[in-house]
């Protein structure tokens, strides 16, 4: 789990924006293929527990990012 973690950690890092679970799921399998979604999911969810990572909600969708990090205009 914690090797999920810090992909998780690194796409957050590197891409500086909110992203949907199947885009970091995406992104997070170009640097380990054998994530799983599941694996994935169970990791963002204690990531957000922690407060290591934020969640964004439009209402439909949900978005993790990291804490603070700056929202793209129009959607605050």
């Amino acid at each position: 789990m914690a090797d999920v973690k810090a992909l998780v950690m690194e796409v957050l890092e590197k891409k500086q924006k909110r992203m949907m679970m199947n885009d970091l799921l995406k992104e997070v399998q170009k640097l380990d293929e054998s994530v799983k979604k599941k694996e994935l999911k169970n990791a963002t969810t204690e990531m957000i527990n922690d407060k290591t990572i934020a969640y964004w909600s439009s209402g439909s969708t949900t978005y993790f990012a990291l804490p603070g990090s700056k929202a793209p205009a129009g959607e605050d």
